[in-house]
């Protein structure tokens, strides 16, 4: 009987510690926390970037840049410092993967916000294609479902296109591979995916499985070498064999004014008598 009273005791002590964290998680829990949009031109709404400006195409050739899209980067919180623990999650992955993947080239990956996850990664996307890919090849990892924009980017610019290398899926495979498309419907094998150059249909290998696995709650790539293996380390090569490099830009033109040429002493009155 003592012991059962002791139990009940516990018990008691239990559900009232429990109480709030039952209240708040699903009785009535908090409302996220509203965040204002990023900005992708400010370093600090990325959780990896190149520690130095990449150079262009036209400068030293061929580089591939990997964009990192990480489901530990979408930033979401009912408190603020939820919502601190979340981006310092989303930093500590991006910069755990930078190593492994910077193998392939330098690595851009985007914070964003969970509840605007479309709008945020395809700002970001195009904030890199504007600011910084300048020609380069590029690589799409990712361990979550892309927008149907990032998709329809890569279908719609030939160019783009031509020098994409393919998708890095992280998986351990147990819970499956990540669609490449928010959407989850099937890519069929039979059919060449429009937004995936020759190269990569002709060797059915545009999405790329890389296995990993989760220590301490992050992503830890388990192969050895090159993430996705001979088909992204021979990447460059095979650029320099097969695709054109983009030509410098040649920046905006300026508005020149045209004045008349005068002889030394020469008046208006003068240019005016000689036209008439």
């Amino acid at each position: 009987m003592k012991r059962f009273t002791v139990l009940i005791a516990i018990a008691a002590v239990l559900a009232i510690g429990a109480g709030p964290w039952v209240w708040n998680t699903f009785i009535s829990p908090r409302p996220q926390l509203e965040l204002d949009p990023l900005k992708y031109a400010e370093d600090s709404s990325w959780s990896a970037l190149p520690v130095e400006e990449t150079a262009p195409v036209w400068v030293d050739g061929w580089g591939v840049d990997v964009f990192l899209v990480s489901e530990d980067s979408a930033l979401k919180g009912t408190t603020q410092s939820e919502l601190q623990k979340r981006e310092l999650r989303g930093r500590r992955q991006a910069q755990s993967l930078k190593d492994p993947l910077g193998l392939i080239g330098e690595v851009y990956a985007p914070l964003y916000r969970d509840n605007a996850t479309h709008d945020d990664l395809t700002r970001a996307f195009e904030s890199y294609l504007r600011r910084d890919n300048r020609g380069r090849a590029l690589v799409i990892a990712h361990d979550r479902p892309l927008p149907e924009s990032i998709l329809a980017r890569l279908e719609q610019d030939s160019s783009l296109r031509e020098r994409f290398g393919g998708f890095l899926s992280i998986s351990d495979t147990k819970d499956g591979i990540p669609p490449l498309a928010v959407s989850g419907e099937p890519a069929s094998v039979d059919e060449p995916l429009p937004y995936c150059s020759d190269r990569l249909n002709d060797a059915a290998s545009c999405q790329i499985v890389v296995p990993a696995h989760k220590k301490k709650g992050l992503w830890i790539l388990t192969s050895e070498g090159t993430p996705g293996g001979d088909l992204i380390a021979s990447f460059p090569t095979w650029l320099d064999e097969n695709v054109g490099k983009m030509a410098e830009p040649l920046g905006d033109f300026e508005e020149v004014e045209i004045v008349d040429i005068r002889r030394p002493g020469e008046t208006d009155d003068e240019l005016a008598g000689d036209e008439n």
